[in-house]
């Protein structure tokens, strides 16, 4: 019976570490935030890139070259967030833990402010997977969620 509790908190406990949003839900939110055109992209081509860096998931950390990478759209510790990756420069001015919040408010800031320096190109996966392709599929049967 020991087991079966201790299995069940694991599992319980490995649930509230990550969070998959729907991809109308990230749909919904990235718009009410304000990235639907923001510096000429649609909504499809942030949705498109949060799909290829995270899954959607909102909690999802991983090692890079230098520092981690954090949240939806993965955004890296050396030069956009703090997380104590040294020589980090955190130009977006927040925790990198700010970056795992389900309401995704910190991520799209942080995100408008890379596209407005860099561009959507700063993310390999919207070249590798978005740039040039149909992104009205991303937001397909979503506009009721607006």
């Amino acid at each position: 019976m020991r087991v079966a509790i201790a299995v069940l908190c694991l599992m319980w406990l490995c649930s509230c570490e990550s969070r998959r949003l729907g991809r109308c839900d990230v749909a919904r939110i990235f718009k009410q935030e304000g990235l639907d055109g923001f510096e000429g992209f649609s909504l499809g081509n942030y949705v498109c890139t949060a799909y290829w860096e995270s899954k959607f998931k909102t909690h999802k950390v991983r090692s890079a070259d230098t520092g981690k990478d954090y949240g939806i759209f993965q955004i890296n510790s050396f030069k956009w967030c703090e997380d104590g990756t040294p020589g980090g420069k955190n130009l977006c001015k927040m925790p990198c833990s700010d970056l795992l919040q389900d309401d995704l408010k910190a991520s799209v800031k942080c995100a408008k402010l890379i596209v407005k320096t860099e561009g959507l190109k700063s993310w390999d996966t919207w070249d590798s997977y978005c740039k040039g392709r149909k992104m009205s599929r991303w937001v397909k049967g979503c506009e009721e969620h607006y």
